[in-house]
């Protein structure tokens, strides 16, 4: 196996797992479980984001297969609006309304994103 189908498979492993971790912590915000702003539940979240930043950057950069497009453009800003809105969502403080919304806006920039990459969504930007 090369590099780059290692970095690939990492990859999609961290974006699972930082999805199930984003549904977990909204499940624990619709039943005001205080474990959702715990420091695990924080850093586990901080920590998945962080690899999956590093190897969709490696695969932009160091990788051939697409290099800086629109391809790696649309998933950046996908990546970013999935965080920004989860980091709202799950925040003390925020009625649950509105929680609810921007939680379930976050689940879908995560799906359209895993679904352009995909190549089942078409491009918005």
């Amino acid at each position: 196996m090369d590099m780059n189908t290692l970095i690939f498979k990492v990859h999609a492993i961290i974006a699972l797992l930082s999805v199930v971790i984003y549904l977990i912590r909204g499940i624990w915000m619709l039943t005001n479980n205080p474990a959702v702003s715990g420091k695990a539940a924080l850093a586990s979240a901080s920590l998945t984001m962080l690899i999956l930043l590093g190897t969709g950057l490696w695969m932009a950069f160091v990788s051939t297969t697409h290099g800086v497009d629109n391809f790696v453009i649309i998933k950046a800003v996908g990546l970013i609006v999935y965080v920004v809105l989860g980091v709202i969502a799950l925040k003390p403080g925020l009625s649950k309304p509105s929680a609810i919304v921007l939680w379930l806006a976050g689940l879908g920039a995560f799906a359209y994103t895993f679904l352009y990459a995909k190549n089942l969504a078409p491009a918005i930007l």
